[in-house]
């Protein structure tokens, strides 16, 4: 079995968990997924780059990491209330500086970084594959 095929079955498993969550209104079962999706699709898209630099691992491990850790912090704090709290953090509620200073945030410095290491020569070497359906060495 393909590494590919691989990945597929874990996304469709977790696609599927996502939908039992739904079915069963766990907004868990729909976020937590999610999230294993996200750092396996950083990770799959920058596999070039981890392959040529060992180094570069740090990055879908960090931003896969943030995201878990500031959404089990979302989750913890907003346990007895959705609001997070009586107090504020910058004039909003920590739940809503949670997602406005941490989560989206987070999603413009992954998109940043990504766009630093992106190699202009994986998308020939992707094309060239396309073309001749051969796996480059």
């Amino acid at each position: 079995m393909y590494v590919s095929d691989r990945i597929m079955y874990l996304f469709s498993g977790l696609i599927v968990l996502s939908l039992v969550g739904m079915f069963l209104e766990s907004w868990r079962l729909i976020l937590y997924p999610y999230l294993v999706v996200i750092g396996v699709a950083i990770t799959v898209g920058m596999w070039n780059a981890v392959k040529k630099k060992r180094g570069l691992l740090w990055v879908p491990l960090v931003i896969a990491g943030g995201y878990l850790t500031l959404f089990i912090i979302l989750d913890v704090i907003t346990r007895s209330d959705p609001a997070g709290g009586s107090s504020y953090i910058l004039g909003m509620t920590p739940s809503l500086a949670i997602y406005l200073l941490g989560i989206l945030p987070l999603a413009v410095i992954a998109s940043l970084i990504y766009a630093l290491i992106f190699d202009p020569g994986d998308t020939e070497e992707m094309e060239k594959e396309f073309r001749t359906g051969e796996v480059a060495e």
